[in-house]
This record gives C-alpha cells, structure tokens and sequence, in this order.
C-alpha cells in the first residue's frame, strides 16, 4: 500500500511533494513532512485514497512556503 501511494503522490504532485512521508499500517496511512501550499496538502491526500486497500488517511502535512 506504502509504495502504491507514494507513486500517486509522485505522478500526481509538484516535484518538491517528494519530501512527503507515507506510512502505512494495514489500511491506515499516515502523511507527514512538508508542502508548500494547501493544493499540494491536498493533493497528496487524494492521493493516499486512491490506493487500494486505504481505510483512513491521517493527513499530517504541514503547509510552509518557506520549507523549500
């Protein structure tokens, strides 16, 4: 599940969501890191969803603009 979601994040993002962190526990997904704006937190979001098997998304990203 980890892996499919951080290709979906990758193909569906900007390049700087890279430094999204997925973790995932049975269908539990857990994102942490830093974006740059609230698209991108977003984005990685529905993301997380479209993998198979996600039951809960804990969306933990913070929003920075100056991150990068």
């Amino acid at each position: 599940v980890k892996s499919k979601i951080e290709q979906a994040i990758l193909r569906s993002a900007r390049e700087d969501i890279k430094d999204i962190q997925v973790s995932a526990t049975g269908g539990e997904v857990k994102l942490s890191g830093r974006v740059s704006s609230l698209t991108e937190k977003d984005d990685a979001e529905v993301a997380a969803w479209s993998a198979p098997g996600v039951t809960s998304v804990k969306n933990n990203l913070i929003v920075s603009a100056n991150s990068f």
